[in-house]
């Protein structure tokens, strides 16, 4: 009976072992599962809901434009494999993750804090947040440069908000004249009537690549940063997909998109 018990004794001590041993090779598997597979298949399944211009639309004949389209396009020519598009709601596209569908978000997605437990997302490419555009010359060199000067917002956007609040950290507030669109807040500016206005930052790009004379202050006044997003587990291809965003904006091709589709 005592050499039995040893015995037991041994093999529950060798389980107890084993068993962070399996778990930790089974999670190295997992996390290079999906690159993996990739690689295997040639085909990089992307999620993305085409209802977003520029980011993402349909064209005329069915087929997914957008600089997100373009992205992903670039991204699988760099991992040497085809793009696949699944495309579904917004509300959808953690889904297609979770459901073996797709492999990697790509749709001007906003990380959202409460999901980093089950997903990965990678750095910035893209921030969508409101921003202080000012003709080339204008003197102002800082938010608070701003302080008892007419400046254009569009009414009830996160940019009005913030403008607001310069009532209360500014020594002089900005005097505010509200618009109803991004467009028409740029056409105060260009009449001279403001000397500056706060809008979107997708506006102010393609403000700048139609030829307005204006430059954008940085940093953005509000963030609304665009990520792309894995399930947590698969981190290995996160850290591909990284190292090619790190690249394309090393090179230029992330500047060379934005120019293209910000029009």
């Amino acid at each position: 009976m005592i050499r039995l018990k040893h015995n037991h004794d041994r093999i529950l001590q060798l389980i107890l072992l084993l068993v962070p041993l399996l778990l930790l090779s089974a999670c190295q598997e997992s996390s290079s599962g999906a690159l993996e597979r990739i690689q295997k298949t040639g085909t990089l399944r992307v999620a993305i809901d085409p209802s977003f211009p520029p980011f993402e639309y349909i064209d005329s004949e069915g087929q997914i434009q957008g600089l997100d389209a373009d992205l992903a396009e670039e991204l699988a020519q760099r991992m040497g494999v085809e793009v696949h598009f699944v495309t579904t709601g917004y509300d959808g596209l953690y889904d297609a993750l979770v459901a073996d569908q797709a492999d990697l978000i790509i749709s001007a997605l906003y990380p959202d804090p409460n999901r980093t437990q089950d997903f990965a997302f990678s750095p910035p490419y893209f921030n969508a947040g409101s921003v202080i555009v000012l003709p080339q010359a204008s003197p102002v060199a800082q938010e608070s440069d701003l302080a008892g000067r007419p400046v254009a917002v569009v009414f009830g956007t996160e940019g009005h908000m913030e403008a607001l609040r310069y009532e209360e950290t500014l020594p002089t507030p900005p005097n505010l004249h509200t618009f109803e669109s991004a467009e028409e807040a740029l056409q105060s500016l260009s009449a001279g009537q403001v000397e500056a206005t706060i809008i979107n930052n997708i506006a102010a790009q393609i403000a700048i690549n139609r030829g307005y004379p204006v430059r954008v202050l940085p940093p953005p006044v509000t963030d609304e940063s665009y990520v792309l997003a894995v399930q947590q587990e698969d981190r290995a291809l996160l850290d591909a997909i990284v190292q090619h965003l790190e690249s394309m904006a090393r090179d230029g091709t992330l500047d060379v998109l934005l120019a293209r589709w910000m029009r």
